[in-house]
């Protein structure tokens, strides 16, 4: 009797480590860069969940100038201390890398440039921030800043001319500026 429930005991065991050791394999495999194809833009650097990445155009040799509210709409890609940025398909581990923020925060770098998200990105593939500001651009898995602009959702007519033409407004897209 108390070899068999030794078994079991075993069994269980042996389970468990095998499951943590799967889990543990899965997360410290998890990309924190990857590629995506996004609609009208092309192939660009996104997060491991598909999240678009940009990169702060009045960022210039590693000076970081997204600070407080800017942080907050533009929020950066952020890893622990200790730990390294991990490439996903269509990345080069070589242009990974991280520099110091000034709150303290590991912030992750693509071919010398800051990477974050936007919050008006809600899924993967959305594209929200590109151009905004002239200063906020996505990455191409090459490193190089892209300045191709997503087709926009068709805007509504706001009336029409004589001519029977109309005039449309484009829509801001809650893109904040800074």
């Amino acid at each position: 009797m108390a070899v068999r429930q030794a078994l079991r005991i075993a069994t269980v065991l042996a389970a468990i480590v095998a499951a943590i050791g799967v889990v543990g394999a899965q997360a410290a495999s998890a990309p924190t860069v990857t590629t995506a194809k996004v609609t009208g833009v092309g192939t660009l650097v996104v997060s491991g969940d598909g999240l678009t990445l940009y990169s702060y155009g009045a960022e210039k040799g590693g000076q970081i100038a997204c600070t407080g509210a800017c942080a907050k709409a533009w929020p950066p890609v952020l890893i622990k201390a200790g730990t390294t940025p991990v490439a996903g398909a269509g990345i080069k581990a070589t242009k990974l890398d991280t520099l110091k923020r000034p709150d303290g925060g590991l912030q992750v770098t693509y071919a010398g440039h800051a990477l974050y998200r936007f919050k008006g990105d809600a899924k993967a593939g959305d594209a929200n921030g590109q151009g905004a500001s002239d200063s906020w651009y996505a990455l191409s898995p090459a490193g190089a800043v892209v300045t191709t602009l997503p087709p926009q959702a068709t805007p509504k007519s706001s009336g029409s001319s004589s001519s029977g033409s109309s005039t449309t407004v484009p829509s801001s897209g809650g893109v904040e500026v800074y």
